[in-house]
């Protein structure tokens, strides 16, 4: 039973809404680094914090205000100059705001949050009391891993003070509550969430505080994805009135109807009626664009995970990082939002971890001693384009053969068949890596083609370009939304099935004497590309009816082909619903075309996979392609 009971809408909006706070709270943090006697960023942070500190009270959750009173009170002495700003210090605030972040998994899950840690408690107060601000003794926290659950609100889990607590069991934390300001002033009134607002000036200490057991490990809650959403009222505004207007010309079709059937089918009345379709036609696809805007969410609420995580990654490995955010307002659909969180991650991580070099290595090639990281997002025409780019060493795409090769991942055959943009798609392979040792942070391969299946699984298309000693720049291709796809309709035996549109590059007209056999297999010169030639019946494992008369030419990853198919329907814009207990092999789900027959929408990236189990070289090569 939720230690919250009655108070579970309430805890649902505290958690959202400082969650989000305490996320800009730690971006503060990492700009408060660069300009530690910024005065209005130090105001910003203390409010933050003495917000959540509020919403806590409101909900009794007495360990969450003790925490965040005595960090509150290190950013007032900061703010007054009564304190300086140290690397040690900052690491425990980063520390306190990772604790924070558990308490917040934990009240997910309807559970009081545990005190916090007696070390991490102690090194607030060492500091207050004017004494050396050091973090407790562990290492600086590091990025949370990729497969941390998406209910979660962080990325950084901060340090594990499972440890240092049993250290200190049977030691009891103070139970009084340090006395909260009666009111909140106008200036925070406007940063404040609504629901803890009120709360500020009405919260009371619990009456008593809860026993300080371990730990228990908030990140092995289930995952749950976040089913609310913000929504822009101006945006329901349009949506009710298209609604309203779409249910005037359907009162508008149900009177042409009647006419019609009582006889008066004269040329006026069919006039109106064609303009009364077509007046619902428009209205329907401005409704359904409105209805797609609300989901459409800023992806800086996505973004500002980041600066923390590559912070507090590049304090634990050495080296000075900048991670330099651009294009946060740019819109995506929620639900991609939330699933490119984990290969954001990791992109980020191996920026920082593999793609920038060592304070020494860049003064000795004549490099800035601090390394940025840019982190973009822009609209291009209907797809996002997200870009990681580093100014680091880049790849050279000679070694990344050579590692291969030594890992066993392809022959010598096959690596020298592979030009400069190939090569850099060999980090992609399953258990490549550059790390000669395994190390907390990377060196087990397990990474990058985690990245690009999530990207693919998104049907989205992701780049590498780099340049050895310059650095390096990942770019994911995505479209704006999941919830409608563009797709062109083919015919095979027959039968209808969908194609995604991103993939289609042209169609052309397949004529036996275009056709030639290379290396036992067919295929077609298209403007003096040698293409191989795929048939969807052969894809399907379906004999085929006729021989195929159209090929469409389709950009698969960095792989170019040509699909045989018998005819074409056209394009169209689909919505995939998902079919009940059976998923076939290439098949991501079904539609209805516009007469009521079912069409299959294919998944090329399965349908394209071999079936026969072949030597893992052959497969890991096939990934490469695809």
């Amino acid at each position: 039973m939720s230690e919250f009971a009655g108070m579970e809408e309430l805890l649902q909006d505290f958690l959202l809404e400082s969650s989000e706070l305490l996320s800009d709270v730690d971006n503060k943090l990492v700009e408060l680094e660069k300009r530690p006697n910024d005065k209005a960023l130090l105001n910003d942070i203390f409010r933050g914090f003495h917000t959540i500190k509020g919403g806590a009270g409101f909900l009794n959750a007495a360990p969450m205000v003790t925490l965040c009173h005595r960090t509150e009170n290190l950013f007032d002495m900061l703010r007054n100059g009564e304190l300086q700003l140290s690397p040690g210090l900052m690491d425990a605030i980063l520390d306190a705001t990772g604790e924070v972040r558990e308490m917040f998994g934990r009240m997910g899950q309807g559970l009081m949050p545990a005190s916090a840690p007696q070390a991490l408690l102690s090194a607030l107060d060492n500091a207050l009391a004017g004494g050396a601000a050091a973090a407790p003794a562990v290492n600086p926290a590091p990025a949370a891993p990729v497969a941390a659950p998406a209910a979660q609100p962080a990325v950084s889990q901060g340090p594990d003070w499972q440890q240092l607590h049993s250290a200190v069991t049977g030691q009891t934390l103070p139970a009084a509550q340090p006395q909260m300001a009666p009111a909140v002033q106008p200036a925070e009134t406007a940063a404040q969430p609504a629901v803890v607002a009120a709360a500020a000036a009405a919260v009371q200490p619990a009456a008593t505080q809860r026993p300080s057991p371990a730990k228990q490990a908030v990140a092995s809650a289930p995952a749950q994805a976040e089913n609310t959403i913000r929504i822009d009222t101006h945006r329901l505004d349009q949506v009710l009135n298209l609604s309203g207007e779409i249910g005037l010309t359907k009162n508008r079709l149900t009177t042409l109807r009647t006419e019609i059937l009582q006889g008066n089918a004269e040329a006026h009345t069919l006039r109106s009626l064609d303009e009364a379709i077509s007046q619902l036609d428009l209205l329907v696809g401005d409704l359904q664009n409105a209805v797609m805007k609300t989901r459409m969410q800023p992806i800086g609420r996505l973004f500002q995970k980041y600066p923390r995580l590559a912070r507090d990654l590049a304090r634990q490995l050495g080296k000075e990082v900048e991670l330099v955010i651009t294009g946060e307002e740019t819109e995506l659909d929620k639900t991609m939002i939330e699933d490119l969180n984990d290969p954001l991650v990791h992109l980020v991580r191996n920026a920082v971890d593999h793609g920038v070099e060592s304070t020494e290595e860049r003064i000795a090639a004549g490099k800035e001693a601090q390394s940025q990281v840019h982190l973009s997002a822009e609209q291009v025409g209907d797809h996002i384009v997200i870009s990681i780019t580093d100014d680091g060493r880049g790849m050279n795409a000679e070694a990344l053969r050579r590692k291969a090769i030594e890992k066993g991942l392809i022959d010598a055959e096959t690596a020298n068949s592979l030009d400069e943009k190939q090569s850099l798609q060999l980090i992609f392979l399953p258990g490549f890596s550059t790390k000669d040792q395994i190390s907390s942070v990377s060196g087990r391969g397990v990474g990058m083609d985690v990245v690009r299946t999530n990207i693919q699984k998104l049907n989205g298309r992701i780049d590498i370009n780099s340049i050895p000693g310059q650095g390096t720049r990942i770019s994911i291709s995505l479209p704006l939304t999941l919830a409608i796809l563009p797709v062109l309709v083919v015919r095979v035996c027959n039968q209808p099935f969908a194609v995604p549109l991103a993939m289609v590059r042209e169609i052309i007209p397949i004529e036996q004497a275009s056709m030639q056999e290379v290396s036992g297999k067919p295929t077609i010169v298209v403007r003096d590309e040698i293409l191989p030639l795929k048939t969807l019946s052969g894809l399907l494992g379906w004999e085929p009816t006729q021989k195929p008369a159209f090929g469409v030419l389709m950009q698969s990853a960095e792989k170019s082909f040509i699909l045989a198919v018998d005819s074409f329907v056209g394009r169209d814009d689909v919505v995939i619903k998902p079919l009940e207990n059976i998923r076939p092999r290439g098949v991501a789900g079904a539609t209805l075309s516009g007469d009521g027959a079912v069409v299959l929408v294919l998944d090329m990236e399965d349908l394209l996979k071999p079936q026969e189990a072949s030597a893992q070289a052959s497969r890991n090569l096939e990934l490469l392609a695809l």
